[in-house]
């Protein structure tokens, strides 16, 4: 994270402005969320929203629990492991922060 370097950017810094250690990058893309729990194996149909370099945000119609471990998928291609982060209502569905430390991000 960049410390800010000047007074502009410290009060930016302070008011929320800049909270995010990596730039988002808007995207629409349908992706296909697949783990385990109690009652078995779980998917879940989602819209990514945007990405940056170590994460993901989707929006979907059911919650996941923070700190389930699922596979994130497009049509074409397995995107890889991710960590659910946040999972917080918005509206009818809910925006769900994931962490995907080794997402590669030509793939979305």
């Amino acid at each position: 994270m960049s410390l800010p370097q000047n007074q502009s950017d410290f009060d930016a810094a302070e008011n929320g402005a800049s909270k995010r250690l990596h730039e988002r990058q808007s995207v629409q893309r349908e992706v296909r969320l697949c783990w385990q729990n109690s009652q078995g194996s779980q998917v879940l149909q989602a819209r990514a929203l945007d990405m940056s370099t170590f994460g993901i945000l989707v929006e979907a119609e059911r919650a996941i629990a923070p700190g389930t471990v699922i596979s994130v998928q497009t049509p074409s291609t397995v995107l890889g492991k991710a960590c659910v982060r946040h999972c917080t209502p918005k509206g009818a569905k809910y925006r769900i922060g994931l962490l995907m430390p080794d997402r590669v991000r030509r793939n979305l």
